[in-house]
Order: structure tokens, then sequence, then C-alpha cells
């Protein structure tokens, strides 16, 4: 992002690590679960009021890889980073890069938070390895990062639509999305109005978020998840759903409110994700 989540999770997502990354796949989906189509949740009976989806906490660290150092870095973070994180008591991580369209060589991670004591205490590099170790450990990371930045992100159930998966999605279109000061209740409006609806129709799962710390207070982030890129190459849902007139109706009313959009697309990362299993 023009920090560097704008240039690849604001690209789309905050949010690679793209962030967003933002946002922002389903969490605690196990790594090595098998793919599956996404399949629409059942919409609940009519007039049954249903209970309010919570918000989630999520931070958000976008990292850019030297090229040069890439295989050693995906080598450090399989042997080293996931084991000590692991170790560190940390439940889960999930990882995306850029996937052709965005900034390259971009990778972000996305780990809920639990609770803000969490970040009173050692770092989880401490937790795990001491304070020694921690400093070793350190010492090589930053050797192979050239810029790095971290978000909080809370999720927007309210904004969003949700499909069942029995995996994480493959892919992701990131929408880095700036407010007009002042506007953000009309944008959320907007969402609940128009864009859900469209997204409902197409049949696709829509994620959004929005920043809270460590980058523009005015910035949203949505996600479309996907399983191809040739489904990706099908169009964007606005056009899918409601032609191409419509989609030109659509961008002239959210430019009422909306000062600037990117996007980029995700892709998904399993072997630098994972999800703690409990132990009996």
């Amino acid at each position: 992002m023009t920090s560097n989540v704008s240039h690849m999770i604001r690209a789309v997502c905050t949010s690679v690590a793209l962030v967003v990354c933002v946002a922002i796949a389903p969490l605690g989906t196990a790594q090595n679960a098998a793919p599956a189509k996404a399949q629409p949740t059942a919409q609940p009976p009519a007039g049954r009021p249903q209970p309010a989806a919570r918000r989630v906490s999520l931070q958000i660290t976008v990292v850019k890889i030297k090229p040069d150092m890439l295989e050693q870095w995906l080598d450090f973070q399989k042997n080293e980073t996931i084991p000590m994180l692991k170790k560190a008591g940390i439940k889960s991580r999930d990882a995306w890069q850029t996937a052709v369209f965005g900034e390259g060589f971009m990778y972000g991670f996305v780990t809920p938070i639990e609770t803000f004591t969490q970040f009173d205490g050692d770092a989880p590099a401490v937790r795990a390895l001491g304070a020694d170790g921690a400093r070793a450990y350190g010492e090589k990371n930053r050797r192979f990062i050239e810029s790095t930045r971290t978000y909080l992100e809370q999720s927007r159930p309210d904004l969003s639509y949700d499909v069942k998966m029995t995996a994480p999605p493959k892919l992701a279109m990131l929408s880095s999305i700036q407010m007009v000061p002042g506007k953000a209740a009309d944008f959320e409006a907007f969402i609940k109005s128009d864009v859900v609806p469209v997204m409902r129709k197409a049949r696709l799962g829509y994620a959004v978020s929005q920043t809270i710390l460590g980058g523009d207070i005015n910035g949203f982030t949505s996600l479309i998840f996907y399983d191809s890129f040739a489904e990706i190459g099908k169009g964007h849902p606005f056009q899918r759903v409601l032609g191409v007139e419509g989609e030109r109706q659509l961008n002239e009313k959210a430019a009422a409110f909306v000062a600037h959009v990117e996007r980029s697309v995700l892709r998904y990362v399993p072997d630098l994700s994972f999800t703690s299993r409990p132990t009996t």
C-alpha cells in the first residue's frame, strides 16, 4: 500500500502480505485440507432475527523481500519462523503473496488478535527463543527484508457476504479503498444496499475490513475470493451481474464518497500458513 500495504494489500487489501491481508482469508482452516468449491451460505429464514457477527481484530504484517534473497527467506520461514511462532503460542497465521497483478516480492501475514494485552509482554521470538535467541533470529531475519509494515484491521462482517468454505480460497482480488473524509457512513450504506446483493447473486465470497491503526483511518479493504484466474477473467462481479451500464451507474454512485481505489490479485500461500491443532 503506498506504504507497502498500499502497494500490495491496498492494491486490494491492505489487505501481502499483501495485507491483507488483508485480510483476510478464512481464519482457522486446515492448511492441508483438500481444495473444495465454495458454497453459498444458506440464508436465514425470513423474519427470524439473527445475531450480529462479531468483529475480529486482525494484525496484518506486509513485507517486501529482497529479490535475490527470496528462496533463502522462504526456507527461513518454513524451518525457523513457523516453528518459533508455534512455540510462542501463536495459534494461526494466513499468508498471501502478490499473484501476477500488483507489486512483486510482497507477502502479507494475517493473525487474529485475541487481546491487546498480548502486546504488553515479550515478543513471540523472545517467548520462544529467549533474549539471546530472539536477537540472533532478528539479525538473520533482517537480511531478507527490504521493508515491513504492520496494520490493525477490523473485520466488518456487516459489510461482507460469507460463503462456507472447506479450504482457503486460492486467489483473492484485493481492493484498497480510501474514503472521502467524513463519508464513511455513506460508503457503508452503499456496500449494504448495492454491493452485497451483487456478490450474493454472483455467489462469490466477499470480505471487508477497516483500517484502525498503522495506516490511513479512512481506509477500507475488500476481498473477493476466487478459485482461478479463469474466474477472474470473466469480469468484475458488478459487470457480470449488472451489465456494463449497471456497473457504470454503480461506480458513478460510489464516486460521491470514494476518493481512490486500487486493485491487485493475491494468492493464498499454504506453505507459509498454519493452524495449531489442539493436543489431547
